[in-house]
């Protein structure tokens, strides 16, 4: 955690419980609200049409300070049809990474989510119950959140958090008579009687979430939620201000990852290439153990995420293939990445890689991945350099939160000289059965055949990690690169 992660004067002062304030008139409010959603309309039309920026706003708070209704004002405010309500509640489940569900829910560039809870939700469940680990800035729940949030406003996502707060006796007041009426009580849940029940024990833990997980990328706003119509113009505003920045530039990133030195990786290819019945005996005799190992009970409880990277022609595909020949087609998914269609890049950078991490005993193999932004979009200028400089970390991150969750990940650069390139891409030219595998991008890329080895090599430098190795795989001889895969995924799983 760095410095920047520790709360500021300002956020402790923000912090502070919210001082109640009086009624508002109906006739002020009537005015003020007239001219917030006209405001609103033409903010949320202006990101719309520039279709470079998205929203996310969440809304938490105590039981019957408004959150619901708040949520449904502001969709009777606003066009509907670009905005997507997120309520997801507690994850029982659990059988993915916990931010895996929100993920998937991430707006789109010109629209906007809204999320009631949104990934506070779990945290805050389970420390009501278990008070025992106070939580701050350096927890590693609390670094979680930061990183997403902060990884979120420099994709172009707004984030904007909003806390509403009643007091004990308000709370208890509105819940009892929303469960006086029989077209209100189904309102109240078992949860909102519970949080209501032990108000004074869960308050601290809510006020030290808050206060852990507020920086400046992304600060909580405190709303008094005592006066009905106060509460939405103050909601109001602080949506008015989010758009208002959601159409200024991103903040630049300070922190960056040291430049490289031009260093290429350095991989031995064998000088003799394996005998044809030595690779079919132990190609056998590794296939055999790699179905034995996804078949064990044991492998429920984990699951495995493999990424496969390399020059054109290194021969992912074969390496692939024999992988999932051992596997049941039930329990794997093999996702080949290109480049971003229309839908992906309207996401923040990581998006549709989430979208396809498997749940507990599942399989997903990459063949290429989320590396394309370090090699491709940098080697070839498709993105600006603070974005892939900053991607190293969030690769990072992204890799730590899988293997938090039990999922094991490993990563494979296949290694091709550049003579032996050149002669697969001649014989995929020749072969009318291989042409589909040959385009016009792979002789683009191959001028750039240096460039992309030096970014391997600072990508491999600042992304191999205890919880998700590089293993550099000589790959001039196609079936020694695919038994060493081999060898490598089932050492995995066997540890």
């Amino acid at each position: 955690m760095n410095s920047d992660d520790v709360p500021s004067e300002e956020s402790t002062a923000r912090s502070e419980a919210v001082t109640a304030v009086p009624a508002l008139d109906k006739a002020a409010y009537e005015k003020e609200l007239a001219a917030a959603r006209d405001e609103l309309l033409d903010l949320q039309a202006e990101l719309r049409g520039r279709g470079d920026r998205a929203l996310a706003l969440i809304i938490s708070g105590t039981p019957a300070a408004g959150r619901s209704e708040t949520v449904n004002e502001l969709l009777q405010w606003l066009d509907p049809k670009y905005i997507t309500v997120a309520a997801l509640g507690v994850d029982e489940d659990g059988a993915h990474p916990p931010l895996w569900r929100y993920w998937r829910r991430m707006a789109a560039r010109g629209r906007m989510t809204f999320f009631l809870g949104g990934w506070y939700t779990d945290y805050l469940y389970d420390a009501s119950r278990h008070p025992e680990q106070p939580l701050t800035a350096d927890s590693r729940w609390a670094q979680r959140v930061i990183q997403l949030e902060r990884m979120l406003v420099h994709d172009g996502v707004r984030v904007v958090k909003i806390h509403l707060q009643t007091d004990a006796q308000i709370q208890r007041e509105r819940l009892a008579k929303l469960r006086a009426s029989k077209l209100t009580r189904w309102r109240v849940t078992r949860e909102d009687r519970w949080l209501a029940k032990h108000h004074d024990e869960v308050e601290p833990i809510v006020q030290a979430c808050l206060q852990a997980t507020d920086h400046e990328d992304a600060p909580w706003h405190r709303i008094d939620g005592t006066d009905e119509r106060r509460r939405l113009l103050d909601v109001a505003s602080v949506l008015r201000d989010a758009l208002r920045g959601a159409v200024t530039p991103p903040v630049v990133d300070k922190h960056r990852p040291k430049r490289s030195v031009g260093a290429r990786l350095q991989i031995k290819q064998p000088r003799k290439r394996i005998k044809d019945s030595d690779y079919d005996v132990e190609l056998a005799l590794l296939q055999g153990r790699l179905a034995r190992a996804t078949r064990k009970r044991g492998f429920r409880r984990r699951g495995l995420v493999l990424a496969f990277e390399g020059m054109d022609a290194a021969g992912k595909g074969g390496a692939i293939r024999r992988v999932t020949a051992a596997l049941d087609a039930r329990q794997y998914q093999v996702v080949p990445v290109s480049a971003p269609s229309r839908e992906e890049a309207a996401h923040p950078y990581l998006w549709r890689f989430w979208r396809d991490v498997p749940s507990l005993g599942g399989i997903t193999i990459f063949d290429r991945s989320w590396y394309g932004r370090v090699l491709v979009e940098r080697v070839r200028g498709f993105t600006a350099e603070a974005d892939w400089q900053r991607a190293y970390r969030e690769i990072v991150e992204f890799e730590r939160q899988l293997s938090e969750h039990g999922l094991l990940v490993a990563k494979f650069w296949l290694a091709v000289s550049k003579p032996e390139q050149l002669t697969r891409l001649r014989a995929r030219e020749n072969e009318r059965l291989k042409r589909f595998k040959l385009d016009e991008e792979d002789w683009v890329n191959r001028k750039h055949f240096d460039a992309y080895e030096r970014a391997a090599a600072q990508m491999v430098e600042l992304t191999d990690s205890p919880q998700a190795r590089w293993h550099l795989i000589p790959a001039n001889d196609k079936r020694h690169a695919r038994l060493e895969v081999l060898r490598q995924v089932v050492a995995l799983l066997e540890r």
